[in-house]
C-alpha cells in the first residue's frame, strides 16, 4: 500500500517504511512502498549526504538535486543568506 492509503505514524504523510539490515557487504534495500512513492526506478542514482549530527544518512535522487543546483545558480540571494549564517556561526 502506498502513503496515500496508508497509516502509520504520519496519516498526512507518510515517513515510516520500516526497518532495513545492512548486510555484510554494506547494502541496504530500499522499501518497496517507498520505491514506488517516490519513484524511484533501477537504474536511477541516489546522491548519498552524511547527516551533520552523525546520526545517519540522506538518500537524495540525483535528477531532483540537478533541479536544486539549477534553481541555486539563478537565486543570488540564497548565497547572501549563506554568508549571513556563516557570520551568525550558525
Amino acid at each position: 500500500m502506498n502513503a496515500k492509503g496508508s497509516k502509520g505514524l504520519c496519516i498526512k504523510r507518510r515517513i515510516v517504511y520500516g526497518v532495513v539490515t545492512v548486510t555484510s557487504k554494506g547494502q541496504i534495500s530500499i522499501p518497496a512502498d517507498l520505491r514506488a512513492d517516490l519513484g524511484i526506478k533501477e537504474g536511477d542514482q541516489l546522491l548519498v549526504l552524511r547527516r551533520r549530527d552523525d546520526s545517519g544518512f540522506v538518500l537524495i535522487k540525483l535528477d531532483r538535486m540537478d533541479d536544486l543546483m539549477s534553481v541555486l545558480l539563478e537565486d543570488e540571494e540564497f548565497f547572501l543568506k549563506i554568508k549571513e549564517r556563516m557570520r551568525e556561526g550558525r
